[in-house]
C-alpha cells in the first residue's frame, strides 16, 4: 500500500498530479523521471524530500508552468539540494512550513532566485529570520542595478556582520550600503571599502597607529593620578559626611523637642481660652433669652389694654429692652474680643520664645546651615514656620447637590461647574511632589521613575516608546504638544505619564470658550471651578485634548497661565497669581504642569482632518510638540500569538505610510489603530465576525478607489501573488494563514463599496 490510500483525497490529487506531468511540455525524459519520483514517493520505496504532498505538488507545478527550454530533472535535484541547506533537520527544523513557504514563493520558478543566480548561502547565513531576508533579496530583484552589484551588496553583507551586534544593526548597515549604491558612479570595491570602514566606526571599531595608542597610554597614565586623588578626596568627604550626620542627629532632637514643648504651650493656652469663651457665651444666652421671655410678657399684658398711653408706656418699655439687649450683646462682644486678644498675646509669646532660642543658640544655627538637604528637618522647620506666620487651612462646606470649599483668604464659596470636576479636600497644598523636586538631581528623579516603569512592564503593563520623553517634558515643565492619527494611544500614554510621576492628570477636553477655562460666576455668586482651576490651584497635569479643534481664542489665556508657570518654576520664592472669573485671584501651585494633545502639526487642516484650525503662533513657540506615532510593539503584545493577524496589520500600516507619502500628506488617512488591533482580537477570540467583515470594517471603508489600488498593488508585491485570487471562506479566524488574509484583502479592495461584507 501506497502512501496515499485509494479512499483519500491525497490518492485523487496524486493521480491528478501524475496526469497533469504525462501531459506537460517537458522533454520526455524529464517527464520519466517525475513520474518516478513521485510514483516511489507514493509507494514508500522513497523519502518525500519536499516533507508534505503539497508542498511536492506545487514545487512540481512550479516546474511545469515555465515557459523555457530547460532540464527539469537538474531543476528539480537542485531544489532538492536547496531544501536540504535550507531546512537541514527537515519538519523538526523551527518553523519548516514558513521556510517551506519561503523556498516555493521565492526559491523556485524562473522569476526565483535559483534561476536568477541569486541564491548566496554564506549570505543567507548571516540572517536569523527569514522576513529580514526576504526583504532585503526583495529589494535586489525588483533593481536592475543592484541586480548587476548584487555579488558586492554579498560580499559586503559578509565582512561586516563581525562587527554589528544584533539583526537589526546588520540589517541597516546593508541598507545604507544598498541605498549608496545608486549614488556611486567609482569603482565599487572602493566604495566597499570606505563603508566597511564607516560601519566600523558606528560598531565602535576605529583604527588606531601607534601614535594615537602612545598619547592614549600617556592619557590613561594621568587619569590614574586623577583616580588617586579623588579616592583620597572621597576619603575626606566620607569622614566629614559622617561628622555632618552625628551633628545633625543631635540638632534633630534639640528642634524636635523644642518644638514640641512650644506646641504644648500653645495647645494649653487655646485649650483654656476657648473653655473660657464658651462659658462666657452660655451665660450671657441665658440672660438675653430671660430678659427677652420677660419682655414678651410684658408685651402680651400691655396688648390687653386698648389705650394710647398704656401704648407709648409699652412702646418706651420695648426701646429700653432693645437698648439692654444690645448692651449685652456689645458686653458679648467685648469679652471675646478681650479673650481673643489673650490668646494672640500667649501665642506670640509662645511663638518668640522659640525663635530666640533658634536665634540665641550657635550650635543650632551650623547644625541647621549643615541639614540644608534633611528633609525631615525641613518639614520641621516648615510646620514651625506655619505656626509663626498664623496660616489656615481651607474649610468644607457641605451642599446639597455638589462639594464646595472655601478658598484660604476668601469668603467665596467654590462650587464645581459640573460633575466632572471633583476639588480635593483639605485644601491647596504648595509642598512639591518628590518628581518637580529640584533639590533632588535629576538622573535620580528620572530613574527612579523608570525603575517604576520597568516594575509594571514586568507585571505585563505595555508602554508606549514615547512615554519616557513625555515624562522629561512633564519634570522639566515643559508645555508638551503630542500631535498624530486618531487613536495611537495618546491619551493613554498621557494617563501612564502622569501616574508614573506621581501627578494626578486632570481631563479639560475640548475648549469652547474662555469660560471653560477661567470659570464664571453663577446668579447666585457662586465661583463656578473649571478644570484649569482645580489644576492650576490644587498642582495637578492639565490635559488639554484636541488642542487643534477648540476655540483659537482661548489659545492666549492657555499662553497666559504657562507663562504664570515658567515665573513661578524659575522664581520658585516668588508666587504668581492668577484672576478667574471676576475677582478670584489665586495662586499658581509649584506642581501645577499642561500637556496637550491634537492630530496635526498645528499649522491648520490637512486632507485627513478638515475641521483642524492654525494654533496661533505665539502659542507654538511656547509649546514643545512631539510628533507621536503607532508603535508596533504595542500591537504585537496586543495581538499575541496571532501572528498571522499581527503581520497583516502591521504591512497595512506600512502600505498607508507609503500611500501618504506618495501623496504628500504628513498623515496617512484610514491608517489602522491601536483601538482597530483590540478590536480585531476581541473578533477573533469570540469568532463574532467573518474575515469579509473584519477586513471591511476595519481596513477597507472611508478609502478612495486610487487608495485601494493602490493597497492592492503594494500587497500583491510583498506577498508575491501573481496568480488569479479565489474566493475561500474560513470559519475560523485565528487559523486563517497569513498570505490567505492577504488575498482576502486584495478581493476586497476589489471590491465596489455596496459588495463589501
Amino acid at each position: 500500500m501506497g502512501l496515499f490510500n485509494n479512499d483519500t483525497e491525497e490518492e485523487k490529487n496524486y493521480k491528478k498530479l501524475m496526469k497533469a506531468i504525462r501531459y506537460s511540455n517537458l522533454k520526455d525524459t524529464d517527464r520519466t523521471f517525475l513520474i518516478n519520483y513521485v510514483d516511489r514517493v507514493n509507494n514508500g520505496e522513497a523519502n518525500n524530500d519536499f516533507f508534505t504532498f503539497e508542498f511536492l505538488s506545487r514545487a512540481i507545478v512550479t516546474l511545469l508552468n515555465e515557459n523555457y527550454d530547460f532540464d527539469a530533472e537538474e531543476a528539480f535535484e537542485n531544489y532538492i539540494k536547496m531544501i536540504r541547506l535550507l531546512i537541514p533537520e527537515g519538519v523538526h527544523t523551527q518553523d519548516y512550513q514558513g521556510l517551506m513557504e519561503m523556498f516555493l514563493n521565492n526559491f523556485c520558478g524562473s522569476n526565483g532566485l535559483i534561476a536568477n543566480n541569486l541564491f548566496d548561502s554564506s549570505f543567507y547565513a548571516l540572517f536569523q529570520t527569514r522576513y529580514d531576508y526576504l526583504y532585503i533579496m526583495n529589494m535586489i530583484s525588483e533593481n536592475a542595478e543592484l541586480l548587476e552589484k548584487s555579488r558586492y551588496i554579498f560580499n559586503y553583507g559578509v565582512m561586516v556582520s563581525p562587527y554589528c551586534t544584533n539583526p537589526q544593526i546588520f540589517k541597516n548597515e546593508l541598507l545604507s550600503f544598498i541605498n549608496g549604491i545608486r549614488f556611486e558612479l567609482g569603482s565599487m570595491t572602493e566604495y566597499s571599502e570606505k563603508m566597511l570602514i564607516e560601519a566600523k566606526k558606528r560598531c565602535g571599531v576605529y583604527p588606531i597607529d601607534e601614535k594615537t595608542l602612545a598619547t592614549i597610554s600617556a592619557e590613561a597614565e594621568k587619569a590614574q593620578g586623577l583616580i588617586t586623588k579623588l579616592e583620597v578626596m572621597k576619603k575626606s568627604v566620607t569622614t566629614y559626611q559622617e561628622r555632618v550626620k552625628a551633628l545633625t542627629t543631635s540638632g534633630k532632637k534639640e528642634i524636635t523637642t523644642t518644638l514640641n514643648q512650644g506646641k504644648k504651650e500653645l495647645k494649653d493656652h487655646s485649650d483654656n481660652a476657648i473653655q473660657e469663651i464658651n462659658t462666657l457665651i452660655t451665660t450671657l444666652k441665658t440672660e438675653i433669652m430671660e430678659e427677652l421671655d420677660a419682655y414678651l410678657l410684658t408685651l402680651e399684658e400691655a396688648m390687653k389694654i386698648n389705650s394710647d398711653q398704656v401704648f407709648n408706656q409699652v412702646l418706651a418699655d420695648a426701646q429700653k429692652k432693645i437698648r439692654e439687649i444690645k448692651l449685652a450683646a456689645q458686653g458679648l462682644s467685648s469679652a471675646t474680643t478681650s479673650e481673643l486678644l489673650r490668646i494672640q498675646t500667649a501665642t506670640e509669646e509662645s511663638v518668640g520664645k522659640l525663635k530666640s532660642y533658634v536665634e540665641n543658640e550657635p550650635q543650632l544655627q551650623e547644625l541647621l546651615a549643615s541639614a540644608q538637604a534633611d528633609d525631615s528637618i525641613r518639614e520641621a522647620l516648615l510646620k514651625f514656620n506655619s505656626l509663626q506666620t498664623g496660616a489656615t487651612t481651607s474649610a468644607i462646606i457641605a451642599e446639597s447637590t455638589s462639594p464646595s470649599i472655601i478658598i484660604p483668604g476668601y469668603d467665596r464659596v467654590v462650587s464645581p461647574a459640573n460633575p466632572s470636576v471633583i476639588i480635593p479636600e483639605g485644601g491647596a497644598k504648595s509642598i512639591i511632589i518628590p518628581a518637580f523636586d529640584e533639590r533632588i538631581p535629576f538622573d535620580t528623579r528620572m530613574n527612579r521613575i523608570l525603575e517604576e516603569k520597568k516594575r509594571r512592564e514586568a507585571n505585563g503593563e505595555i508602554f508606549h516608546d514615547m512615554t519616557e520623553e513625555i515624562i522629561r517634558c512633564i519634570l522639566e515643565g515643559d508645555w508638551c504638544y503630542l500631535w498624530g492619527p486618531s487613536g495611537c494611544g495618546k491619551s493613554y500614554t498621557m494617563k501612564q505619564a502622569a501616574s508614573l510621576v506621581g501627578i494626578e492628570l486632570i481631563d479639560n477636553g475640548k475648549i469652547t470658550d474662555k469660560y471653560s477655562l477661567m470659570a464664571y460666576n453663577d446668579p447666585q455668586g457662586r465661583f463656578r471651578a473649571t478644570q484649569a482651576f482645580v489644576a492650576l490651584v490644587y498642582g495637578k497635569l492639565l490635559s488639554l485634548d484636541e488642542f487643534d479643534n477648540g476655540n483659537p481664542d482661548t489659545q492666549v489665556v492657555l499662553n497666559e497661565l504657562y507663562s504664570g508657570l515658567l515665573d513661578v518654576l524659575e522664581k520658585p520664592e516668588r508666587p504668581r497669581y492668577v484672576t478667574f472669573a471676576e475677582d478670584m485671584t489665586v495662586p499658581i501651585n509649584p506642581n501645577f504642569r499642561m500637556i496637550s494633545a491634537g492630530n496635526t502639526s498645528g499649522e491648520g487642516e490637512n486632507q485627513a482632518f478638515s475641521s483642524r484650525g492654525k494654533i496661533d503662533e505665539s502659542v507654538q513657540q511656547r509649546m514643545t510638540p512631539k510628533r507621536f506615532w503607532y508603535d508596533n510593539r504595542v500591537e504585537g503584545r496586543i495581538f499575541g500569538e496571532y501572528e498571522n493577524w499581527y503581520n497583516i496589520f502591521v504591512n497595512f500600516r506600512r502600505v498607508c505610510d507609503d500611500y501618504a507619502e506618495k501623496e504628500g500628506l504628513d498623515t496617512p488617512i484610514g491608517i489602522v489603530t491601536t483601538r482597530d488591533a483590540s478590536a480585531i482580537v476581541k473578533y477573533i477570540k469570540h469568532n463574532s465576525k467573518n474575515i469579509d467583515q473584519v477586513l471591511a470594517e476595519k481596513f477597507i471603508q472611508t478609502k478612495s478607489d486610487d487608495y485601494l489600488k493602490f493597497i492592492m498593488s503594494k500587497f500583491k508585491s510583498i506577498y508575491d501573488i501573481r496568480s488569479e485570487i479565489r474566493e475561500r471562506d474560513f470559519s475560523d479566524l485565528s487559523e486563517v494563514p497569513e498570505k490567505e488574509i492577504a488575498k482576502k484583502l486584495i478581493l476586497q479592495c476589489s471590491k465596489k463599496k455596496s459588495e463589501r461584507r
